[in-house]
């Protein structure tokens, strides 16, 4: 595999990331087995400080060379992200190594370490398809998958990225990877995630550029999908290697759930979700282009597209995906203002500068999508408040600053969360009684 090694190389450097050095092989890294297993943790053989769960699936040899998906879980919870994708990598027969070292929020390095020693160990100890290595991430980590799938382009033929994703420039995903039929982008987010309108703009821009992409929206917030969406995530990705000839088409699959993509299509425009039906359809259209299926579901997605109440809904949806655009840029400038005060404004003045109490009117009077998106607003003040802004005021000794801005936060929800309550308690070490008792109930579990 040295001549793989090389393109790596280069192709890193050419991205000006210096993601894969020169890599040496190795014996194979003791205790990996060669059948069906899940191993915890093993530590790199190239980097002990780097380690990582492994899932091997059934019937693993190294007769054959095996897809492979590195998970890059955003606080380095590497048993949490393995089994999101395990059952499914189970029936694809997909290796799967997931980081505990990955981080989000933090500098490059990290994760440029974590994947470089994945890697190595993948090609050292594994049998793997150099052709068919897949990346996941959530938040942070679901824009460094995409960022490194740039610099892998030809061995990696997926991404799933989750509550994250990238600005439009050049030689991103959607231009590298323009027209390329052999590499898919699944995107996922939660209702009310913060980061939403951003998974699906970079879908918009991966199918403007002729690439293949499938969007999934979830009941929830900023957080990895739940169960189902990953395995749909894995089973959509299998797919997509069979129409790019990176697999043999198995005929029987693809019918069924092409069958079941249709029937789900008919009965969500059954309830009334037409919206849902109308994305459904078109991808369907897309994914399925050489079943007679696929032109079926796209004059179904024509005729609903003239519906008013649908055009209504896109059209709205366009508004407030702009607003969403417009208040994120309004927040920053709102934390630098208080930032740069000699005192901090009082909480109340700061939550009606930051439109908290407008935005929890439309929350509770607003239609469908007006809801939706005031969730997705108050959240992201919210993860702004309870934890970027307390963080930088603590590092720059500030405890008096970062309560302040958890006043003003609890003004949307209770704090909670490992590393948000951890910063509170911190802050509050100089606070006095009467401050303390406003943050009763506060991190309770």
């Amino acid at each position: 595999m040295t001549t793989l090694e090389g393109q790596w190389v280069r192709r890193c450097r050419a991205a000006a990331t210096i993601l894969l050095p020169a890599i040496s092989l190795t014996a194979p890294e003791r205790g990996v087995s060669q059948s069906g297993e899940l191993r915890t943790r093993v530590v790199s053989s190239s980097d002990s400080s780097q380690s990582y769960a492994l899932y091997l699936p059934p019937n693993y040899t190294r007769d054959r060379r095996w897809p492979i998906l590195f998970v890059l879980d955003p606080r380095g919870r590497a048993m949490l992200g393995l089994e999101l994708f395990q059952g499914a990598a189970a029936r694809h027969g997909w290796i799967v190594m997931s980081s505990y070292n990955t981080l989000s929020d933090a500098p490059h390095e990290p994760n440029l370490k974590a994947m470089e020693a994945m890697l190595r160990s993948a090609q050292d100890s594994l049998s793997i398809n150099p052709s068919r290595l897949y990346l996941a991430g959530f938040s942070g980590t679901a824009r460094a998958a995409l960022s490194f799938a740039v610099s892998l382009r030809g061995h990696v033929a997926g991404v799933i990225a989750t509550g994250g994703a990238l600005g439009f420039q050049l030689g991103g995903p959607e231009t590298t990877f323009a027209r390329d039929s052999a590499f898919g982008y699944f995107g996922a987010a939660g209702s009310s995630d913060f980061n939403y309108e951003e998974v699906l703009a970079m879908g918009d821009r991966f199918g403007t550029m002729g690439v293949p992409f499938r969007v999934v929206v979830f009941e929830g917030g900023h957080s990895w999908p739940p169960l189902d969406v990953c395995a749909d995530a894995i089973d959509w990705l299998e797919l997509r290697a069979m129409r790019a000839g990176l697999r043999d088409t198995d005929s029987l699959w693809v019918r069924t759930r092409l069958r079941a993509e249709v029937e789900r299509a008919r009965q969500l425009e059954r309830v009334g979700q037409w919206h849902q039906a109308l994305q459904l359809n078109l991808a369907v259209a897309r994914d399925y282009a050489p079943w007679p299926e696929a032109r079926s579901a796209l004059e179904r997605a024509t005729e609903l597209r003239r519906r008013p109440a649908i055009q209504q809904h896109q059209a709205k949806a366009r508004r407030l995906a702009e607003a969403d655009l417009k208040q994120a840029g309004e927040l920053q400038k709102s934390l630098e203002w208080a930032r740069s005060q000699r005192e901090m404004p009082s909480p109340d003045a700061f939550a009606r500068k930051l439109r908290i109490p407008n935005l929890q009117k439309q929350l509770a009077r607003g239609d469908s999508l007006e809801v939706a998106s005031a969730s997705r607003l108050l959240a992201r003040i919210f993860v702004w408040l309870s934890f970027y802004e307390p963080r930088t005021y603590l590092q720059n000794r500030s405890p008096e600053r970062a309560l302040s801005s958890f006043e003003t936060a609890v003004k949307i929800g209770r704090i909670q969360g490992k590393e948000s309550c951890a910063l509170l308690r911190a802050a509050l070490q100089t606070a006095g009684s009467e401050q303390r008792s406003r943050f009763a109930g506060q991190c309770a579990s």
